[in-house]
């Protein structure tokens, strides 16, 4: 028989929307790199075509890898140390860790430097990944789809809301330092909305 969705139960819940806080978050900086990274790169930065694809390719790459790593960590510290510090601290650890690399990709003069923080920024995001949805997991038990489903439009949001506050800033001010220094704060926030859970 079908289980009904205790509705009122889940959207009282104050860690359905720290998980929305936090994925929101992720889903703000992830878009940047999906659309204004390649522009960065070769306008910004100068790169060649050939080189600007290299870079705009290389973040994915060690996401991809990230994500692995951090799918298999998760699930380690779950056994030997728990499911806050599974889940909650490495998120929270992860996202601080993009937006300090976010940061320092502002003030180092090499723009080689300054690919390469890009790419290990996003790669560190994305170290939570396997936490990201393994959260919805623990909070929702039979009800994880209806969790995963708030999280997942929550990211898209960030997703619409980042390419629009950069492009935005960029015209604006001619800079491309203050949309990282935005961004940035968003993945604090994010960090800040794991420690809620």
């Amino acid at each position: 028989h079908a289980i009904r969705t205790p509705w009122a139960t889940l959207l009282s819940s104050p860690n359905l929307y720290a998980i929305c806080v936090m994925y929101f978050a992720l889903g703000y900086g992830l878009y940047f790199y999906f659309t204004w990274l390649p522009t960065y790169l070769t306008r910004e930065l100068g790169f060649s075509m050939a080189a600007g694809g290299f870079f705009a390719a290389l973040p994915f790459l060690l996401a991809g890898a990230a994500n692995l790593a951090g799918g298999w960590y998760t699930d380690h510290l779950a056994r030997t140390r728990g499911l806050r510090t599974a889940r909650c601290t490495l998120g929270s650890l992860s996202f601080a860790t993009c937006a300090a690399l976010l940061i320092v990709s502002t003030v180092v003069p090499s723009p080689i430097a300054k690919a390469l923080l890009l790419a290990l920024a996003l790669a560190a995001a994305d170290f939570a990944l396997s936490a990201c949805w393994a959260v919805c997991l623990d909070v929702g038990a039979t009800h994880a789809g209806v969790v995963t489903g708030f999280m997942n439009t929550s990211g898209n949001l960030g997703g619409l809301v980042g390419p629009l506050v950069v492009g935005y800033m960029v015209e604006r001010w001619q800079s491309w330092t203050y949309p990282f220094y935005v961004t940035a704060a968003v993945y604090v926030m994010g960090a800040l909305a794991w420690l809620a859970v």
